[in-house]
Parts: structure tokens; C-alpha cells; sequence
């Protein structure tokens, strides 16, 4: 991925090694003032879904809000959702020292159940002790708090692309014991109120797990494979855009599967790109030449929000190569553009270009770099889109290099993604949705306890 963060502290006994300090409404006002100067000055989406009179407000509001001491929990929950307003996924906020880390405040009072999240309703995937619920086993509510209330309430705080709710509900998937801890609290317990899968409700109480049960439920497989799952269809799949840790590099991959399947004459090819969170950018171009029948542009425009100089610079670092690279901004009315980028050019097919029948499996984690890829491919009416709306937006992303901020006194850092991806696009799309899918076809709980691929059975039923 060119993520997001969670940071939480906390004051209750049992939960945190010590008492978090609190820090003067000074201190916090500082702070504050430095997140405000690094994203007006170096975030080059920061108006891409809100305009400069919203975000005031928005400054406004949190700025007003400063007005009393705060631990490092509280000043992160009330900066937090202005962060998730500007509507970018790849802005980080995290504690120091710990990026991508969903439980880095706490050891202990986390909920016990990983949640699947389908047509609006939660459900047990799987319990993270001893003491559980039953998979498939809807909940209803945690600690008196109706599900719902509390899924408006975390989709608030998930730092997402655009409106995209693929987006957010499969962070939920994959964090809800995190996302639940760091803005509504940890706890020894938790009441739960469900309704089992033959429709009786019921209640019980289950104990607290530490964050190492938590975070159990991240699995690794192969970057990229093929395999074929009907003698006329191929199946490629990528789980990110990067090389492999072993075996061939990427593009010695690619080559070696256009090949084949063109040596095969094999008229089908399913391209799955579900959790596939990004990557290197040129990865997802030269995986489009594969595919193109005709010259093609990647990317319409690459933006900054201007060269410098910087008024929070004190408390950041930049990219080594960054002052070089300035010379390759040009300012062209409004806009800053960056003009050394491969994508900007027009692209011939690859030799070995695939000519048959093309199908992506996308979800809500297909982000990024695969989103871009799949833009141009929706766009090109290259291919038909299995599975649910993509992770990332449609017309492009905030990413890039990052200007990486420590504030001075909380020590939270922030990271604001420096390049604005603009993609080039025939037909007019929604700017703040994902790339739709034209096959929807839902996962629901018991398609994955079961081990059932609902989107690919389904695409396959579909391929002649």
C-alpha cells in the first residue's frame, strides 16, 4: 500500500503499565498547531472530498476543543476524526515508534471475538479464547451499545479513501478487537447480547483477551501464483505489489504467465486481487501492458501541494531524495503538478498482451495500486468486476512518499502522503467511490467458516 493507525491510552487500572500524563491545553494547542500546518502545507488531497471551508471547520472545531489537560488518549480521539474526515487512507496517525500496530496501547482488554461484518450486521468468525460464541452467531450489541451505534461510531475514526464502506467495513473485519479498544475502550468484560444461527437470542459475558490473542488472526501466503481451475481459465492471483520473498521476481513472474497463456491459447483469465492492499506503483502499470489492446495513459496528473519551505519541517523528515526532485515540479495554474513519474506517458501494449476474456475479484482491501490497476482496466472496459466495490477510491489516491511528523509533546507521529495520483479516465466515475463490482456477490460468515470462495464459484459459474 502506498493504513491506518490506531493510538489509544488509557487511565484505568489494569490497562496501561502506568498513568498517562496529561499534558497542558499549551502543550496540546502546539501540537495541534504543527498536524494543522503539515497537512494545509505538504497534503496534497487534502480538498479532494472536502472543500477549504469544511476543513476550517473542522480545524476549528478540534482547535476550540483544546481547552483543558488531556492524556495522549484523549487528545488522539479528538484529532482522530478530523484526520478521517479529509478521507484519505494512506494518512497515518499512530502512537511513536509504532506504525500499523492496531493494539500499541494496550496489553490486555481487548473484545473477544473476531467479527465478520455482512449486509450491515456483525457476526462471530471466530472466538480469540477459550470462552466464546459460536461461529456465525450474530451480535447484536456490546455493553448495552446497539452494533449499529457502534459501527457509525468506529466508521467515524477508520481512515478510509473517499465514502468507500468496503473500505471501512473490512477494517472492521480484520481490527474490530483494536478499533473497539482505541475509541470506545478496553475492558475487563464484555456483555454481549446475540442472536444465534438458528434465530434464539441470548446473552452472556466474556472475559477480556491480551493483545497477542488479538492480533492472531493475520495470516502470509505466496505474493503471486497461477494456477488453473478449469482447463480454458486461468487463475492469477496477486497478494500484493511487490517482489516475493522467494522464487522469481515480478516481472520475470509476469513474463513466464502471458507467455504460457498465450503458448496455451487459454481464452479466460481470472485476475484476484482481494486484500491485495498496494504496493509499487509500476508494478499495477506493467501489469495493465499485459492486458491493453490498444496505447494507453495511467495516470492523468501527479500533484503536490507545493515545494517548501515548511513550517513544521523542525519536527519532520522527508525523503532523502526529496530536494532533487523538486526541480520536476511545475506550478500550472492552481495546481502544483510533479512531471517525473513512469504512467504519465502513453504506454504500448505488451508484446505478450493477453487478448481473451478478463474477470477481477476485488474487495473492500483491493487498495491502493490495485485500485489504480483496476480503475484504468474498468475504465478501458477491460474487464468485468467480481466480489464488492474496491478499497480504493475510483479516480485515484493520496500517496506516494510521506513527510513522517512527530509532534513535539504527545510524541504521536503522523504521516501525510506527499502525491496526489490523478488517473487518466475516459468516462466519468464518482470521485469518491470505489470501482464497482458488475458481478456482486456478497462472503458472507458461513462462506468462510465453511471454506467456501463465493466471488470466485461464482465468476466461474459465470465463464463459459
Amino acid at each position: 500500500m502506498k493504513g491506518i493507525i490506531l493510538g489509544a491510552a488509557c487511565l484505568l487500572a489494569g490497562f496501561a503499565a502506568k498513568a498517562q500524563r496529561v499534558f497542558t491545553p499549551q502543550e496540546l494547542q502546539a501540537d495541534f498547531t504543527v498536524i494543522r500546518q503539515a497537512l494545509e502545507e505538504a497534503h496534497p488531497g487534502l480538498y479532494r472530498y472536502c472543500t477549504r471551508e469544511q476543513m476550517r471547520e473542522h480545524f476549528g472545531k478540534v482547535d476550540q476543543s483544546l481547552n483543558k489537560g488531556m492524556t495522549e488518549l484523549a487528545f488522539f480521539r479528538r484529532v482522530n476524526p478530523l484526520l478521517a474526515a479529509v478521507r484519505d487512507g494512506h494518512t497515518k496517525f499512530h502512537r511513536n515508534g509504532k506504525p500499523d500496530d492496531y493494539y500499541a496501547f494496550f496489553e490486555d482488554g481487548y473484545f473477544p471475538l473476531q467479527l465478520h461484518f455482512s449486509n450491515g450486521k456483525a457476526y462471530v468468525l471466530r472466538s480469540l479464547s477459550t470462552k466464546g460464541l459460536p461461529p456465525g452467531t450474530e451480535v447484536k450489541s456490546i455493553n448495552g451499545r446497539k452494533m449499529g451505534d457502534i459501527t457509525a461510531h468506529l466508521f467515524n475514526n477508520i481512515l478510509a479513501d473517499g465514502d468507500v464502506k468496503s473500505a471501512r467495513y473490512e477494517a472492521l473485519n480484520q481490527f474490530f478487537p483494536g478499533y473497539y479498544a482505541a475509541f470506545i475502550g478496553p475492558a475487563k468484560e464484555f456483555k454481549i447480547r446475540y442472536k444465534e444461527v438458528a434465530g434464539k437470542n441470548g446473552t452472556t459475558t466474556l472475559p477480556a483477551v491480551k493483545a497477542d490473542a488479538a492480533r492472531a488472526n493475520q495470516k502470509d501466503e505466496p505474493r503471486y501464483r497461477l494456477s488453473f481451475p478449469k482447463p480454458n481459465t486461468a487463475l492469477l492471483r496477486i497478494a500484493g505489489f511487490s517482489n516475493a520473498t522467494e522464487g522469481p521476481a515480478y516481472a520475470d513472474f509476469l513474463a513466464a504467465v502471458f507467455r504460457e497463456l498465450k503458448e496455451q491459447r487459454i481464452p479466460h483469465l481470472i485476475i484476484d486481487l482481494r486484500n491485495n492492499e498496494g504496493g509499487r506503483d509500476a508494478f499495477g502499470i506493467a501489469l495493465y501492458a499485459y492486458l491493453a489492446k490498444a496505447p494507453f495513459r495511467y495516470y492523468n496528473r501527479l500533484t503536490v501541494a507545493g515545494i517548501g519551505p515548511y513550517s513544521f519541517a523542525q519536527h519532520a523528515s522527508f525523503p532523502r531524495e526529496m530536494e532533487y526532485l523538486k526541480q520536476f515540479v511545475q506550478k500550472v495554474g492552481d495546481e502544483y503538478l510533479f512531471t517525473r513519474k513512469e504512467g504519465l506517458e502513453e504506454r504500448a501494449p505488451h508484446p505478450d498482451a493477453f487478448t481473451g476474456n478478463v474477470y477481477i475479484l476485488q474487495n473492500g482491501r483491493s487498495y491502493s495500486v490495485s485500485a489504480e490497476f483496476a480503475a484504468i482496466a474498468k475504465d478501458n472496459r477491460r474487464a468485468i468486476f467480481a466480489g464488492d466495490e474496491s478499497g480504493g477510491a475510483f479516480q485515484g489516491n493520496t500517496s506516494g512518499a510521506f513527510a513522517l511528523v512527530r509532534l513535539p509533546n504527545t510524541g504521536l507521529e503522523l504521516a501525510v502522503p506527499l502525491l496526489g495520483y490523478y488517473m487518466q479516465l475516459q468516462q466519468p466515475h464518482p470521485a469518491s467511490k470505489g470501482i464497482p463490482a458488475d458481478w456482486p456477490v456478497s462472503t458472507g460468515v458461513m462462506d468462510i467458516i465453511r471454506g467456501r470462495d463465493a466471488v470466485l464459484e461464482e465468476t466461474l459459474k459465470r465463464i463459459p
